[in-house]
Formats: structure tokens, C-alpha cells, sequence
């Protein structure tokens, strides 16, 4: 279990419960000293923690609140990671591009399937949707904020390798379509 200590006006932190038994039963963690860990609502004196070896040790009198009030530490629970503000969600402009393209080369290649000019579009628009899909994946496995684009970049690469496929296809049965017609003059 981790557990996260202030002494002297400084937090330390996170150390294992064995070594924060071990600080304390040295005097390097006092009674008076602040601790907290997972599931405390608030830091609490490391004399009032049983599970840290000690037993409990209450407040003096004289260092009760008033009735009503509430007493409040010096020190707030450690996050896990800081909060985010709130705000637009980082974006990357190929993702977009990827999932755009991608749209547009199965389109192209299900709307026209006998077009030549129709390949021309459709092939290029599909690999760059695989590059840019690709490229955001590979930027979103260092970079979490980008975590959110990878259901467009997944959309750009689908749809590209399918306007591709479907255009290639389009591209040979308009060859052999020629081919046979020739033959057959």
C-alpha cells in the first residue's frame, strides 16, 4: 500500500507501507506528522494510524476544534495525475484528413465504377488516408490526448484500404472489359 507523509512543511512520497512503519519506528516520522494514503478522506497524524504500528494516539484536549468547526490540513490528497482544465479536446488535423479521404475514396470508387478519371482520385485519396491514419496512431501511442482521434484514424484506414480495393477491381474489369471487346473486333 502507498502511502504519502509531511514533515516540516514538505510532502514526501509515495513510499511503501513497510518503509513508513520503518521511518517511524526510526523517529524519522513523528506522531504529530501528517500521512495519507488511497481511501483517507483527509491527512490524519501518523499517531492516530494502527495499521502504522503505533497505537492510537488522540488529540489533547486543548487541540480540539471548536464545536462545529472543522479542522483543516495544510496539505490536499495527492492525484494520480493533475486535473485537466476544462477545454477543447486536443485534435489532430490528419486524423480528420485520414477519415475525409478515406470517405472520399470509397465514394469515388463505389459511385464510379467504369470512370477511369474516378481511379485517378480515388487511389491517391485512399493512401493517404492509410499514411495520415497511420502517422496519428503512431503519434497517439506517445502522445494519450490523442487517444480520442483513433476511431477517425481507424474510419480513414478502413475506408481508404476499401476505396483502394474497390478502385483496383474497378481497374482490372475495365482491363479484361477492353481486352475481351478487342478480342472480339
Amino acid at each position: 500500500m502507498q502511502w504519502y507523509y509531511a514533515k516540516d512543511n514538505t510532502q514526501f512520497g509515495p513510499v511503501e507501507q513497510s518503509e513508513l512503519v520503518a521511518r517511524i519506528a526510526a523517529g524519522d516520522v513523528a506522531a504529530t506528522d501528517l500521512v495519507w494514503r488511497e481511501g483517507l478522506p483527509d491527512w490524519v497524524p501518523s499517531g492516530q494510524i494502527h495499521e502504522l504500528g503505533r497505537p492510537p494516539v488522540l488529540p489533547d484536549r486543548g487541540q480540539e476544534p471548536a464545536s462545529g468547526e472543522v479542522p483543516v490540513w495544510p496539505y490536499a490528497p495527492p492525484t494520480a495525475a493533475p486535473v485537466a482544465p476544462y477545454g477543447p479536446v486536443p485534435s489532430n488535423g490528419k486524423a480528420t484528413a485520414s477519415m475525409v479521404l478515406g470517405i472520399i475514396s470509397t465514394t469515388f470508387a463505389v459511385g464510379n465504377l467504369c470512370c477511369v478519371a474516378t481511379v485517378l482520385v480515388t487511389i491517391p485519396c485512399g493512401i493517404l488516408a492509410i499514411v495520415f491514419g497511420n502517422q496519428v496512431k503512431q503519434a497517439a501511442s506517445l502522445d494519450p490526448s490523442l487517444q480520442g482521434e483513433l476511431r477517425k484514424v481507424k474510419a480513414g484506414i478502413v475506408t481508404g484500404w476499401v476505396g483502394i480495393g474497390l478502385s483496383v477491381a474497378a481497374a482490372v474489369s475495365m482491363g479484361l472489359f477492353f481486352a475481351f471487346a478487342a478480342r472480339g473486333k
